[in-house]
């Protein structure tokens, strides 16, 4: 755009000055605390949507490696704390001492939880080669994607579990990208039914990939480029890897090709 052009269009231009707007009027997404314990063993805290917790304390608590089944807990409990929310899952004394010995030090984790961690093992803990698995079917992917259209929400990540046709199997939508992928998780745990690709509406770290590697689940799509460790450690493990480029086109970065 020329200086002329650009001082044409941004003559008069203000911002709307919403500084006085009471909180209850604005329409971003919620965000509050969420504590997760095993037992009686604080594990973490997450900044989290405050809904369908249930599902996301699950589906962390397997892609952390907390838990290895869903039959792993007995009773979930819901309260409130002073400023927050906290989820307790009942587990094994046996199961929350091993977990206790793998717990992050951090007394809070952001919703890009790999942060903090101890060192490369612990970051990379858990990875496996996957069985090579066909990626999902372009076709299938932009039912995917059109589903993502359709059911995005201002401010708020989604993910979507599809199955082999594209079609809906979970959906999990959080403020945290990380939230939302271990939400549809934890739905897979409750239902036993998981899904063939993982759809995310972000760009694709390392613990994107990390969580679906975990949880096998064979092919993983975002709408923005990720990173090159996510790429590598995808190659690696045979995870099919794809970049949807904002539907714009779709880009097979790892994996198995029809």
């Amino acid at each position: 755009m020329s200086d002329s052009l650009y001082q044409a269009a941004t003559e008069g231009l203000r911002y709307q000055d919403a500084r006085e707007r009471p909180l209850r009027e604005l329409d971003g997404p919620s965000e509050l605390p969420v504590s997760l314990v095993l037992n009686e063993i604080p594990m973490g805290t997450l900044l989290a949507s405050p809904e369908a917790l249930e599902p996301l304390a699950l589906g962390h608590a397997f892609t952390a490696g907390w838990i290895t089944r869903r039959e792993e807990v007995t009773a979930i409990h819901l309260s409130r704390l002073r400023h927050g929310l906290a989820v307790r899952l009942d587990v094994s004394e046996a199961l929350a001492r091993k977990a206790e010995g793998h717990q992050r030090r951090e007394s809070s984790v952001s919703s890009c939880g790999a942060c903090g961690v101890q060192d490369e093992a612990e970051l990379m803990a858990g990875l496996t080669r996957l069985p090579p698995r066909a990626a999902l079917s372009p076709e299938a992917l932009m039912r995917g994607l059109e589903r993502l259209e359709r059911a995005t929400r201002r401010g708020m990540h989604l993910a979507l579990g599809l199955d082999a046709e594209g079609g809906l199997i979970s959906q999990g939508a959080d403020i945290g990208r990380h939230n939302a992928l271990d939400r549809v998780i934890g739905m897979s745990l409750d239902s036993g039914v998981w899904p063939e690709a993982l759809l995310v509406s972000s760009r694709c770290s390392l613990e994107l990939v990390q969580k679906t590697i975990r949880a096998r689940i064979p092919t993983l799509a975002t709408l923005a480029v990720p990173s090159r460790l996510a790429v590598e450690t995808a190659r690696a493990c045979d995870l099919n890897l794809i970049c949807a480029h904002r539907g714009r086109r779709l880009e097979l970065l790892s994996g198995q090709a029809d």
